[in-house]
């Protein structure tokens, strides 16, 4: 739940989120995060359930995943170190403010549910033995979900509190332990394949 949460990094789409929804009123901005969440649940649900299928369709060994999403990870956690990280291209946000429906693109994915959350459940399904064990993971889904939602929803209290520096400065706490998991992600990919060379 822990890494999720770091991954999805909700904080970092405060300032984003303030921009998009800015146009509407309080009850439209409710409808448009409790949708959005749901939405976003709902994606990584399916990719936990569909995480095993999905190597069997491609042919794909679970090391190359780990290290494939290590990499990912990786890459999200330094751009979230250096305060770069941008999930939203420019001209996709430009866009989505003269969208009456902003809750499926971009905020549920790409913002909640991207490719670095989507690779994470996929990598954390693959490593659940039992369906107790999966309900777990999606428990934990749905607690991010929530965890989300609750910062959306403080959203201007975030921004009015903490500012840009403050944001930042949190975001780039996350992108420490983020680079971390994603360095474990990487390190356990290699342990399993080193084995296969010595054969």
């Amino acid at each position: 739940m822990v890494t999720l949460f770091f991954i999805i990094d909700p904080i970092a789409a405060v300032p984003i989120y303030m921009t998009i929804t800015e146009r509407f009123n309080e009850q439209d901005k409710r409808m448009i995060r409790r949708k959005a969440s749901l939405i976003a649940l709902g994606l990584l649900s399916f990719v936990a359930v569909s995480g095993s299928r999905f190597f069997a369709l491609f042919n794909i060994t679970l090391p190359a995943f780990q290290i494939a999403g290590g990499i990912l990870l990786l890459n999200i956690g330094m751009a979230q170190l250096n305060a770069v990280r941008r999930r939203v291209q420019p001209a996709e946000e430009g866009e989505s403010l003269h969208r009456d429906d902003i809750s499926v693109f971009p905020l549920a994915t790409p913002l909640l549910a991207g490719p670095g959350a989507i690779s994470t459940v996929i990598l954390l399904a693959t490593r659940t033995e039992s369906v107790l064990r999966l309900g777990e993971l999606i428990a934990a889904i749905a607690t991010c979900m929530f965890g989300a939602f609750l910062t959306l929803r403080a959203g201007k209290y975030l921004q009015k509190i903490l500012g840009t520096t403050g944001l930042n400065l949190l975001s780039r706490l996350m992108g420490i332990l983020l680079t971390a998991v994603a360095v474990q992600f990487i390190i356990n990919g290699i342990k399993e394949v080193l084995p296969l060379f010595k054969t």
